[in-house]
């Protein structure tokens, strides 16, 4: 597990170093540097798996597009380098020191305290092996056919940056038990990720039963849709005769539900086009995969995400201790340095503050109304 992270010269940040736990929430308003954060962990991967040997930090690829050197690096350095550093929960330390060359799409390495491929992948630990799962805010969406990948590459649950082969993960291992207990909900039909899956949407979106065809030779899964209406099931639907949202999150739940100790899942915005209350479940979902060994970094804007999480903690589905809420703002004081305040979550759920301008915006408009 990432114990921390520390970025020097990086986009919006001169520098700064960030602790990680188990399950990470970063909030704040637009542009103050939560994306930046995960993009610097992309970056490390992208590059590794681009050049194994890790010399240059390449900026455009499989998980980001940046842009140039420019766009990159600090706009107020006073020197010609970008610094991306780890440290494990081990007391691992990768050290990343890149040299900046203007209209690049690269940078250069002048310094890894870390070299061989297998340093680095014992060294970045999952950031540079294969329990990684990456989901960006880009998901799928209701379609008629989605894309299938080698069965290889599936093993190690290689879902896509929108999640387009999560689909045909849960066909093709669906029938499997569910790894991580943390986040299994006891039930009759046992625990298969499948019937996990349909328990897990049920809560986000009550009644919703996912059902999955692959067909390899053709390279399409399909996706459909029943309805559990009291006692009587529908027939199925295709997702794009289904709600938009149930087919984005999809996902979101396969991957969290095939945690497993050592894993590191990136998650950007896991509320979107979700009911609140489903968001909430969310929330105890992200909470559980932490808590059965997966480290989690979630960028979110929603506080029934957040609020989930904190439940989770109040109902020791989670310890306190693994748990933080990371508040990304410009700091006014200190010429609007971009920067980020933890946020403790105590065990009985409460925050142990509340800054000015995290997730108030009810409270503004309920003022604004009287």
């Amino acid at each position: 597990m990432i114990s921390d992270l520390e970025l020097k010269n990086f986009k919006c940040f001169e520098k700064i170093r960030i602790d990680l736990k188990s399950v990470n929430l970063f909030t704040g308003v637009n542009g103050v540097g939560k994306s930046t954060v995960i993009q610097a962990l992309l970056l490390l991967r992208q590059s590794f798996f681009t050049d194994s040997e890790s010399r240059r930090l390449y900026l455009n690829g499989k998980y980001a597009e940046m842009g140039n050197s420019q766009d990159a690096v600090y706009d107020k350095a006073q020197e010609d380098f970008v610094e991306i550093n780890l440290t494990t929960s081990d007391g691992k330390k990768c050290m990343h020191v890149f040299s900046y060359e203007q209209d690049t799409d690269y940078l250069t390495a002048v310094k890894n305290t870390l070299d061989s491929m297998k340093d680095l992948q014992t060294g970045g630990e999952a950031l540079y092996g294969e329990n990684f799962v990456y989901l960006s805010a880009y998901r799928i969406k209701p379609q008629e056919r989605y894309g299938v990948i080698s069965e290889k590459d599936l093993r190690t649950r290689n879902f896509g940056n929108n999640g387009e082969f999560a689909l045909q993960y849960l066909g093709v291992y669906g029938d499997e038990d569910v790894k991580n207990p943390c986040v299994v909900v006891e039930d009759a039909k046992g625990k298969s990720l499948i019937n996990q899956v349909r328990i897990w949407l049920d809560k986000v979106s009550p009644g919703v039963s996912p059902q999955i065809k692959v067909m390899m030779d053709s390279r399409f899964s399909e996706l459909s849709f029943d309805f559990i209406e009291g006692k009587e099931k529908t027939n199925s639907y295709k997702s794009l005769n289904v709600g938009f949202g149930i087919t984005y999150i999809l996902p979101v739940v396969v991957a969290l539900l095939s945690s497993r100790p050592g894993d590191l899942i990136i998650i950007e915005n896991p509320e979107a086009h979700i009911h609140p209350a489903g968001q909430r479940m969310l929330g105890e979902l992200i909470a559980r995969a932490g808590a059965g060994g997966a480290q989690v970094i979630v960028e979110t804007h929603s506080d029934h995400i957040i609020n989930g999480v904190r439940i989770s903690v109040k109902e020791k589905y989670i310890s306190e201790d693994n748990v933080q809420v990371a508040f990304f703002f410009k700091d006014e004081l200190q010429g609007y340095r971009h920067t980020y305040q933890t946020l403790q979550i105590f065990e009985d759920g409460r925050l142990s503050t509340w800054p000015k301008g995290f997730l108030d915006e009810w409270e503004k408009a309920l003022i604004d109304l009287l």
